[in-house]
C-alpha cells in the first residue's frame, strides 16, 4: 500500500536524518580518547563509545526510513504509468520518487506554485480513484 502522507513525512525525515548522520560522523571522527589514568565510574561511557552508539542509532533509523520509502516508491512507480498527463507524472516523480520538496519542484518545472499544486493534487486524486485499495492520501 502506498500512503502518500506517510511518504511525505518520511521524505522530510530522510533529509533530517542525513544531516544528523553527517553531523554525528563529523563529530565522531574528531573525538580522541583521553587517557587520564583516573578510574571511571560504572555506567559512564567515553566520548568515543557515546559517539559510536549515537552514530549507530542514526544509521539504523536511516536504514528503516529508506527501506520503507523504497518499498512505497517501487509500488508507486508502477502506478504512475497509468496517469495520462505527462506533467502529472513528472511532478509526482519529482515529489515522491526523487523526494523533492514543493519549492524545488515548481522552480524546476517552471510552473507557478498554484499550477504545480494543482497538478500534484490532481494526480494524487486520480491515483486514489484508479487504485482505491492501494493508494491512500
Amino acid at each position: 500500500m502506498v500512503n502518500l502522507s506517510r511518504m511525505r513525512l518520511l521524505i522530510g525525515y530522510e533529509r533530517r536524518l542525513q544531516l544528523r548522520y553527517q553531523k554525528k560522523l563529523a563529530s565522531a571522527t574528531k573525538i580522541t580518547t583521553q587517557l587520564t589514568g583516573m578510574p571511571r565510574g560504572s555506567g559512564n561511557h567515553s566520548q568515543v563509545e557515546t559517539g559510536a552508539i549515537e552514530l549507530s542509532e542514526v544509521e539504523d533509523a536511516y536504514r528503516e526510513v529508506i527501506t520503507e520509502l523504497q518499498a512505497m516508491r517501487t509500488e508507486l512507480e508502477g502506478m504512475l504509468q497509468s496517469l495520462d498527463n505527462p506533467d502529472d507524472i513528472g511532478i509526482m516523480r519529482l515529489r515522491y520518487i526523487t523526494g523533492r520538496n514543493p519549492e524545488e519542484i515548481y522552480e524546476e518545472v517552471n510552473l507557478s506554485r498554484r499550477a504545480m499544486f494543482y497538478h500534484l493534487s490532481g494526480a494524487e486524486r486520480k491515483l486514489m480513484q484508479m487504485y482505491p485499495d492501494k493508494v491512500i492520501r
